[in-house]
């Protein structure tokens, strides 16, 4: 089985919103205001495919921090935001990419709620370029600057406007990755890439898409990626999910008919239509592995249509329906042996509505050319069909921006930001994929060893957060610092001067001379003569826990264990 397959990668930039000052952090919800929706038509008069698909219907908006009028679209958008140019063009360089003379900002029109204006700003800003990865490379066609769309809230159509604005990168390679390992792979060498700039980190501030295409069946955008180690999986189960489809005929279904009168207790009124030759195709939760459940496909159809579901044949008995009223049902539509049925309940409007979309799926041949949703779990869900060009058109609210002459400092990446940091490869590459590294340099500035440095950003800092202590201010970790280089403080004993600094208390430095040591050491072999002599050089073990229980914090570990090896010897004779 061949595959073609591209990346979308949409990285947010950490700096602020594109189009207004307001903070691009979370908030919690405060009431806000309702916007109904509608599908425009493109400047050529047309109106999107997937515009079209949605339902018209109130949004309610809430904003935790204040009163934006650009985000309520009440407003003109200010900017672009001069720093989130910066950011694109610096990300256009790594990639070898070739900026446009000017840009100019489109409108993409999205009614689904996800953004108060009905449409998402967006500009072309590069094209060309080309992303090496491990075990290949692929071209990049285009890199674009958005405007990120809202977070959900807690009711359907509730969104936070929190996440509205933040700027957006979208990258799109070339359809040239042909094994589920090379997408995962480019996905993860254009991640990393990314890093090198301000983006934000955390979970839902990166997303991939792939689109995924087979010989037998269609282009198939799977949206919404947030775990790599997923994607070669759920990539082989679209390929797989294609080859089927293109084996499954077309369904011409007959008339909406209404069946109300031939159940005993329907909630509401009942609708149904036949589906000619489908019989089994719709499957159940019991249906084996790797069947195509279309009766799953054609609900999330319907339920665009704002219907909460439906029940087809070869699940009933179900919701009510009895195994003889679905015999009924099935007489009364003319179903033969092969065929099926689906039915709704709704008032007529909306049943009409619903079955309408779902006849609309029933008649396509073979793999729809659609939006599909990646599940947590693995898989995917039917979201959307695929947007087409109708989509677009120009945004006459900002002006074109010129870029040529235009030159940016190119950021080091994060190899270089590793081989710069006097540490071992897999200590550097855990710091710089933290984003640490700064803070590390910081650190030795202050006059930290390297060592000390690093354990204290990867280990003992992390570990004091787990147990619910701050970490220490600046001057804290100065004092901490100029200890243990002065040797007031062993290496040993920072995890509980680290507690002490947190709790706000006053470090009790208690430094202890080698004549102590040395005096202790000598004490310990006396009173435990016989074990020595009997367990020789063995003994060092044991002995090394007692003198560090004594001695811990205040004398080196290194220099405790290099007395006592001198001491044990010399008492062995």
């Amino acid at each position: 089985m061949t595959l073609t397959a591209g990346l979308e990668v949409h990285q947010q930039l950490d700096c602020g919103k594109l189009f207004c000052s307001c903070p691009a952090e979370t908030s919690s919800p405060d009431p806000g205001f309702n916007r109904r929706l509608h599908a425009t038509a493109s400047e050529m008069g047309q109106i999107d495919t997937a515009a079209a698909a949605e339902s018209v219907r109130d949004f309610g908006y809430h904003q935790g921090y204040g009163n934006c009028l650009v985000e309520a679209d009440e407003e003109p958008p200010r900017g672009p935001n001069p720093e989130a140019v910066k950011i694109a063009l610096q990300v256009a360089q790594l990639l070898g990419a070739q900026p446009l003379e000017e840009i100019h900002f489109m409108r993409k029109v999205v009614v689904d709620g996800s953004n108060t204006t009905g449409f998402q700003r967006t500009a072309l800003v590069s094209t060309g370029g080309r992303l090496e990865y491990d075990g290949g490379g692929v071209d990049i066609e285009q890199l674009c600057l958005e405007e990120d769309s809202c977070r959900r809230g807690d009711g359907k159509d509730d969104f936070l406007l929190d996440r509205l604005g933040v700027p957006l990168l979208e990258i799109s390679t070339a359809p040239q990755l042909h094994t589920p390992e090379a997408v995962q792979a480019a996905a993860r060498a254009l991640g990393r890439l990314l890093r090198a700039c301000r983006v934000r980190r955390g979970l839902g501030t990166i997303r991939q898409d792939v689109n995924v295409s087979i010989p037998e069946g269609r282009r198939v955008e799977l949206k919404g990626f947030q775990d790599l180690g997923t994607m070669p999986q759920v990539v082989e189960d679209e390929m797989e999910r294609q080859t089927k489809l293109a084996e499954i005929a077309r369904s011409e279904p007959g008339p909406v008919t209404e069946v109300t009168q031939l159940l005993a207790n329907p909630p509401t009124s009942a609708w149904c239509c036949r589906l000619p030759g489908w019989a089994g195709l719709l499957g159940t939760t019991k249906s084996p592995l790797g069947h195509q459940r279309l009766g799953r496909e054609l609900a999330d159809h319907v339920r665009r249509a704002g219907v909460a579901g439906l029940l087809h044949s070869d699940e009933i008995p179900a919701q009510g329906v009895s195994v003889d009223e679905a015999k009924t049902i099935a007489a009364k539509l003319k179903c033969g042996e092969t065929d099926a049925f689906i039915l709704v309940f709704e008032k007529k409007e909306v049943a009409m509505a619903a079955l309408e979309r779902a006849c609309n799926r029933a008649r396509k041949t073979g793999v729809p050319h659609e939006v599909r949703r990646v599940l947590t779990e693995g898989g995917s869900r039917y979201l959307r069909p695929m947007p087409g060009a109708a989509r677009m058109y120009p945004e006459t609210d900002i002006p074109p921006l010129k870029l040529a002459g235009e030159n940016v400092e190119l950021p080091p990446t994060l190899d270089e930001r590793s081989a710069a940091l006097p540490l071992g490869a897999q200590q550097a590459e855990q710091l710089v994929r933290a984003s640490l590294d700064g803070r590390f340099h910081e650190l030795v500035t202050m006059g930290s060893s390297p060592k000390l440095a690093a354990r204290l950003l990867l280990h003992q800092l992390p570990e004091l957060r787990k147990a619910g202590l701050p970490t220490p201010s600046k001057a804290a970790l100065e004092e901490l610092l100029e200890a243990v280089a002065s040797g007031k403080l062993a290496k040993e004993g920072v995890d509980d001067a680290l507690a002490t600094l947190a709790r706000g208390e006053a470090l009790q430095l208690e430094s202890s001379s080698d004549a102590e040591l040395d005096a202790f050491i000598d004490e310990l072999l006396a009173e435990r003569k016989d074990f020595v002599q009997q367990r020789r050089m063995e003994a060092m073990g044991p002995l090394m826990g007692t003198v560090m229980g004594e001695f811990r914090g205040r004398i080196d570990g290194a220099l405790v264990s290099e007395r006592l090896l001198v001491k044990l010897e010399e008492f062995l004779g």
